[in-house]
């Protein structure tokens, strides 16, 4: 009976197609090895090519968080696995279109091994990133959860009326800071000219909405429903959570940066390619089908899913 058993088993993985499996392994380890790749350079980049201020009053002294490798592993993770999804069911997609067997293992080995192509455009940004020059992001624009100013003095417009608060702590459950003109309308950041930055930063000052604030008199609290378009100062802030924020840089992109820009689409143009060559192979698929899927995964990629 146990001999039965043991050759039921060895007829079984007789059977398997070992080299099938090694091959789809084999795509994960590049899917892996790239994804460490893009995270290193990504971290690089982040710590040493990047630096962010706060072009807001009273929060220069503030250290705007920087996501640690671990979170960028995540989000890069994340963004892998979108793209590769996204590339696969496209595929997919057209395969049953055409009414053809899905052959998944063998089409999920294809979009893990293209995967190198991602590696390879991330490793020829290298040069580019050492030779680009340090710059410089301004915070203009940034909302927090539960901030606190400390020994503050602030003024604004509450639902009661006109209000001048000094107090040793005041609180509020949100904030939003911003810099705007003195007739209280807002730069349009995103047209304006880098060069020109720096003088609408002189033309602006920092205003703030807050909400659920409170503060003490005395040994009183008290609190109001929000305080509007104010402006004060304090010894010191904190806060609990960064919602939102939007910066700006001044520095026009130099030839590095542009390179890098253009080796990442190049990127997303090999990965459509890597794979609607793949696809034809696999389904045996006419020349015509096989333009459609590069040009159906390179919208794809550039709207949704681009590394």
């Amino acid at each position: 009976m146990i001999n039965r058993k043991v050759l039921r088993v060895r007829e079984y993985f007789s059977r398997v197609d070992v080299g099938k499996w090694l091959r789809l392994f084999r795509g994960l380890a590049i899917l892996i090895a790239a994804l460490l790749i893009v995270s290193y350079v990504t971290s690089y980049v982040v710590n040493e090519k990047i630096k962010i201020v706060y072009e807001l009053e009273g929060f220069e002294r503030l250290s705007p968080t920087i996501p640690d490798f671990e979170s960028i592993v995540a989000a890069r993770g994340i963004q892998f696995g979108i793209t590769f999804a996204l590339i696969t069911m496209v595929m997919l997609l057209v395969a049953m279109f055409k009414g053809e067997s899905l052959n998944l293992v063998r089409l999920l080995t294809l979009v893990a091994h293209s995967f190198i192509i991602v590696a390879l455009f991330t490793v020829l940004q290298i040069p580019f990133i050492w030779q680009v020059p340090k710059v410089s992001y301004m915070i203009v624009d940034a909302s927090f959860e539960n901030i606190t100013f400390r020994e503050a003095t602030l003024v604004g417009v509450a639902p009661e009326g006109s209000m001048n608060i000094t107090s040793p702590i005041i609180r509020a459950s949100y904030a939003r800071v911003y810099r705007a003109y003195s007739n209280m309308t807002l730069p349009d950041w995103s047209i304006i000219e880098p060069g020109k930055i720096r003088e609408v930063i002189k033309d602006t000052r920092t205003y703030m909405n807050l909400t659920g604030v409170s503060w003490l008199s005395g040994r009183e609290e008290l609190t109001s429903e929000k305080l509007d378009f104010c402006v004060g100062d304090w010894a010191a802030v904190e806060y609990q959570d960064m919602l939102s924020r939007f910066s700006v840089r001044e520095q026009e992109a130099g030839f590095g940066e542009m390179m890098m820009s253009i080796l990442s689409v190049l990127s997303s143009v090999g990965l459509a390619i890597y794979n609607s060559i793949g696809f034809k192979g696999i389904y045996k698929a006419s020349t015509k089908l096989t333009v459609v899927v590069g040009v159906l995964l390179l919208l794809v990629l550039f709207f949704f899913g681009g590394i």
